[in-house]
């Protein structure tokens, strides 16, 4: 067998064999086009990489391959588990738990905890017993990193750690705040001179440490592309830099203090094509301002997505995590947050931050994840999709550049314009369960238990400033017990002011109506309810009814079904003696041609406040005959689900408005 080798096949055989396989229909329907605009071909070759340049090794510019030559191997990626809870002493316990369980990095993100930190003794309560040169940190301040940062650096001192052995992230992003909730109560000047201060101020003392945060979850959670989500984080960046610049700070203090956050959505190989993408666009973004080698080199966090995440059936994040942070991995970050299952209703669950932990400690330790260095590279198809995605988004951001900058991107509209268009199409997607979400719009389980009242949202809690911009200034309130910490009032007016990009998430929609129904069998003693017509034996009505069956239990529907009428009379005396108000006919269309019509006229004579519907999309004419019969309506597979079962829930007073709905 060594001696025999096989003969290569060229593509026009291959499409002459997927020809065949189609039965005459043409390969173009094997393409999709994405929500980037970009179409995806159902085969790669050699051919696609014609004229493109592609990086032959990791650790070399442009990076898209990875910063570090050996990859993982070395040094993997850190375990950077969020870690919240009700109070510092319960923080100190949980974090220290979490480290002896293989977490790499402590992460806190300060919006998310149920306190707010406000003075030293929280602080020395929070990482007491903890020594901090033993792992990366991530410290996610928010609009403003002054307050925490002077308390916390403090601590470091009096607990007598050295400033310059701490390494990790101490964080702002004051435009990330502007863009989720329209508005900043101090200045952007303002922030920026504390932006730059403490950049300077970390430069000298915290050599280690970076102190930029550059968030694309804002558009990523807005429902917008990985293009945009590309796009608008570098445009924010480049405006951090410009502004530090301005401020006496150089292109090599800047960069490297700038760590890029990038949510991983549930696009496998687009994912990894974004994060791969976004080092390039670094790399040239940096090289434009005469940064050096070193600043080139993009350090991305990356979180499992938010947006993804469903209410109902919940385990089933478990999977959609894991393959986002299979994605983020061969996508090359730097470090790693794993959400929680239960993450868009719970913020304290041992077991859900356990085995939210333990699916990248299995990446790692299992599937050995980090013994294979950049395994995506050198495809076909990602190193085509990262060029593609690399590209648009380049031209994307040079559009910001052009109105002058992400924040007057901003107060024009454009970007929120943006991002609500692609939201818009996805929103129509999953009503059309075009977009299917698994658990929630196609194979929805009625029988769990009713979902929780509340939904947990991590955006819109109150953030901390102080009155002084330097971190010398800080330091010297802190140590005499005086910092001028405090939350902004809600009535007070905000010093600059945009539209918010509405932060959701996918399964929103559906999830609305699976709550409606909800509320009307506590108030009624059942569901609403539509009931089959299956006309033949089953064979006959089986496809349509389970297809019926599946589009209604995504609203929370109940849906009676029958073994199949033999007769047109048996099939009227059926629904006749049920006391319901809608049903669907199922069949085949054959059989619809003469039962529909007599069914529907003699139903209708006798009950004349049912609605009668058709399950399939018949041809014009028949359609015709079938509505002069009196048939309400059809339902297919290119119905709208969500609209017409709200449509449904309307007809028959469900109350879908009710304000006690956790939306």
């Amino acid at each position: 067998m060594k001696q025999i080798s096989f003969p290569i096949p060229s593509y026009d055989e291959w499409k002459q064999e997927v020809e065949r396989s189609l039965k005459g229909k043409p390969i173009d329907q094997l393409y999709s086009t994405t929500y980037e605009h970009i179409q995806l071909k159902p085969i790669y070759t050699r051919a696609d990489l014609e004229g493109m340049h592609v990086e032959q090794y990791p650790g070399f510019p442009s990076y898209v391959r990875g910063t570090k030559a050996e990859g993982y191997i070395k040094k993997g990626w850190e375990v950077s588990q969020q870690c919240t809870a009700s109070t510092p002493e319960r923080w100190n316990a949980l974090i220290k738990q979490q480290l002896e369980r293989g977490q790499t990095e402590i992460h806190v993100v300060l919006l998310k905890l149920n306190f707010s930190i406000q003075t030293l003794e929280q602080v020395e309560a929070m990482f007491s017993n903890i020594c901090l040169e033993d792992y990366s940190l991530r410290m996610d301040t928010g609009a403003c990193s002054l307050p925490f940062f002077s308390l916390f650096v403090e601590y470091i001192k009096k607990s007598g750690q050295p400033l310059n052995r701490i390494s990790g992230t101490i964080g702002m992003d004051p435009l990330s705040t502007l863009a989720i909730t329209g508005k900043l109560p101090v200045p952007l000047a303002h922030l920026y001179d504390t932006m730059a201060n403490v950049t300077k101020w970390a430069t000298m003392h915290m050599p280690h440490v970076k102190t930029i945060i550059v968030h694309a979850d804002p558009y990523h959670n807005g429902g917008g592309n990985a293009i945009q989500q590309l796009a608008f984080a570098f445009a924010t960046a480049v405006e951090y830099i410009n502004e530090c610049l301005e401020r006496g700070l150089t292109i090599d203090e800047v960069a490297q203090r700038i760590d890029f956050s990038f949510p991983v959505g549930s696009h496998f190989f687009m994912e990894i094509a974004k994060l791969r993408a976004a080092r390039l666009i670094w790399t040239n973004i940096v090289q434009a301002f005469g940064g050096s080698e070193q600043s080139q080199k993009l350090f991305v966090h990356a979180c499992t997505s938010y947006f993804t995440k469903t209410v109902y059936d919940p385990y089933v994040n478990m999977l959609r995590a894991t393959t986002e942070a299979f994605a983020a991995i061969v996508g090359g970050v730097d470090s790693l947050h794993v959400s929680p299952f239960n993450e868009p209703f719970a913020t304290e669950d041992e077991l859900a931050a356990r085995i939210a932990r333990n699916t990248q400690l299995i990446l790692r330790e299992e599937a050995h994840m980090g013994k294979v260095i950049d395994p995506a590279g050198g495809s076909y198809y990602v190193e085509t999709l990262t060029a593609q995605v690399a590209e648009q988004a380049w031209k994307l951001f040079q559009q910001i550049e052009a109105q002058g900058g992400m924040t007057s991107a901003l107060q024009r509209g454009f970007v929120q314009t943006e991002i609500e268009n692609i939201a818009k199409q996805r929103e129509q997607h999953v009503k059309k369960r075009k977009e299917k979400i698994v658990g929630t719009n196609v194979y929805a389980n009625l029988a769990e238990p009713t979902a929780p009242k509340h939904v947990y949202t991590p955006y819109g809690k109150t953030h901390m400033y102080v009155d002084v911009k330097t971190m010398e200034d800080a330091l010297a309130l802190v140590q005499r017990r005086a910092i001028a910490q405090h939350a902004i009032d809600e009535n007070e007016s905000p010093a600059i002011t945009v539209s918010p990009i509405r932060q959701w998430r996918l399964s929103e929609p559906f999830e609305q109506l699976r709550q409606a129904s909800e509320r009307h069998a506590e108030k009624n003693g059942k569901r609403p309810t539509v009931h089959l017509v299956n006309l033949g034996a089953i064979p006959k009505h089986k496809v349509r009814a389970d297809f019926i069956t599946g589009f209604f239990e995504a609203g929370g529907f109940a849906v009676i079904k029958n073994d199949g009428y033999m007769t047109v009379e048996e099939a009227v005396n059926g629904v006749l003696q049920t006391n319901g108000t809608h049903y669907i006919i199922c069949g085949t269309d054959d059989d619809y041609v003469d039962a529909v019509p007599h069914i529907v006229r003699q139903v209708k004579m006798g009950k004349t406040d049912v609605r009668i519907y058709v399950a399939g999309k018949p041809s014009p004419d028949v359609e015709v005959t079938f509505t002069e019969a009196g048939v309400d309506g059809y339902i297919h597979i290119g119905s709208n689900c969500y609209d017409t079962i709200l449509a449904f829930m309307k007809e028959m007073g469900v109350n879908v408005d009710d304000e006690s709905t956790f939306y």
